[in-house]
């Protein structure tokens, strides 16, 4: 037995060898070993070893993800993404002093042992600022709506109507608005909403997840409820406008006017019911147009929204009107004369003419007659159309007056020529 197993010893132990390799070759061939790298963002960990001294951090925007490569079989290191955290630990920092402080930088992953686990680089810088809070109002604005005709969105009341925002100074330093916009598309009653907080920069770009993740918020996560009311809308409700002050001297007020001359407005039951009780009328303050020395027209851009009583608003996207106030001199007075009694002169007979208006605006003074004796019935216009062609035009009217009147300026107006059908 002895000699069997001695004999040819040699050949033994270099055919295990040789086996031992192939397996080794093979093993290689199938599941070699590789070195994979990853990106991967970095988690910071303790930051209460900061917050506890009323200091905070942010980490620098170039260095909010390390490489991670790890060593190992293919079959163990290849596709292992969501496997690996990469950790950086407030409480490892070594010196506070230096601008930006470095924070070593910690991977795991299962299944690979730190020894084959590399991170580039080795550590992050973070700057360390003053921890403050600031308060802040909550503005609520709707989506786009798809509402009936017959309602508008009123009062957005957002509960609470504040927050209190914590973070790094220079973070909070440039925050401008606070806004939780309501998704408003689909309402078909009043009701209360849940909606995220969206935070504008002074810049008005909202701020990305990653300065977000920098702030804390006194009611927890940035969330509130928005209560929302419709209100029933009014259709036909007329605007005038007053003045305050003088023209110059000379000069007197004509015509005041507002466009448009009627709205649609949307309120509570109550501020509609002043509203009808008021004969459906808002009459614009007289401080929103000033004539201290003016010599000619006033036009003056109103924003609607200014002016509205409580609880009503402005529908259907109306957002302004025009104030005209007409400046003209003493003893004088304007008229308005439809554009169907003007008479047309010398037209070809194979074209026609269309006012653009239907009526027209004329300035007429006295020189020896009174100016409250005349009326518009003793004003006859005319306008002479000889050798005009097909086009837009506009025309110089003829204006015939008693004795004892002219007029303070030209008149024009534009008119439509082209040919019968």
């Amino acid at each position: 037995m002895e000699k069997k197993i001695t004999n040819n010893l040699l050949l033994k132990i270099l055919s295990l060898v040789i086996a031992f390799l192939v397996w080794l070759l093979v093993a290689n061939i199938n599941d070699p070993v590789v070195v994979t790298s990853y990106d991967v963002p970095v988690t910071i960990q303790n930051s209460a070893y900061l917050e506890s001294g009323s200091k905070t951090y942010q980490v620098l925007e170039e260095q909010q993800t390390v490489t991670v490569i790890l060593r190992g079989n293919r079959s163990v290191v290849e596709n292992r993404q969501s496997d690996i955290q990469a950790v950086a630990d407030l409480t490892q920092i070594v010196d506070m002093d230096t601008t930006p402080v470095m924070v070593p930088v910690t991977a795991t992953c299962e299944r690979v042992s730190a020894e084959n686990i590399t991170v580039v680089p080795a550590a992050i810088g973070i700057e360390i600022e003053d921890m403050v809070s600031k308060d802040f109002t909550i503005t609520v604005t709707p989506s786009e709506t798809n509402l009936s005709k017959d309602f508008e969105v009123g009062a957005m009341t957002s509960d609470p109507e504040k927050v209190t925002i914590t973070g790094p100074e220079s973070l909070i330093a440039i925050i401008d608005r606070v806004m939780a916009e309501v998704d408003t598309t689909t309402l078909e009653g009043d009701t209360t909403k849940t909606c995220r907080l969206k935070i504008y920069d002074k810049n008005q770009s909202e701020l990305k997840e990653t300065q977000m993740n920098y702030l804390k918020f006194d009611i927890g996560e940035p969330v509130v409820d928005v209560h929302i009311d419709l209100w029933d809308v009014r259709d036909n409700v007329t605007l005038s406008v007053g003045y305050n002050g003088s023209p110059a001297q000379g000069y007197q007020v004509g015509e005041v006017t507002i466009t448009p001359s009627t709205i649609s407005v949307a309120g509570t039951d109550e501020a509609l019911a002043q509203l009808a009780a008021n004969g459906n009328k808002i009459e614009i303050s007289p401080d929103a147009v000033t004539l201290d020395g003016q010599d000619s027209d006033v036009e003056v851009r109103l924003t609607l929204s200014d002016y509205m009583p409580r609880d009503l608003m402005v529908a259907n996207n109306v957002e302004t009107a025009i104030a005209n106030v007409s400046i003209i001199p003493l003893g004088s007075q304007e008229y308005k004369i439809p554009t169907r009694d003007i008479e047309i002169q010398n037209l070809d007979d194979k074209l026609r003419l269309v006012f653009d208006t239907d009526s027209v605006t004329l300035r007429v003074k006295e020189s020896n007659g009174q100016i409250s004796s005349l009326s518009a019935d003793d004003i006859s216009l005319s306008v002479n159309m000889d050798g005009e062609k097909e086009g837009d035009y506009e025309v110089d009217l003829e204006v015939r007056l008693p004795d004892g009147f002219e007029l303070v300026e030209p008149v024009k107006t534009l008119v439509h020529v082209s040919e019968l059908e």
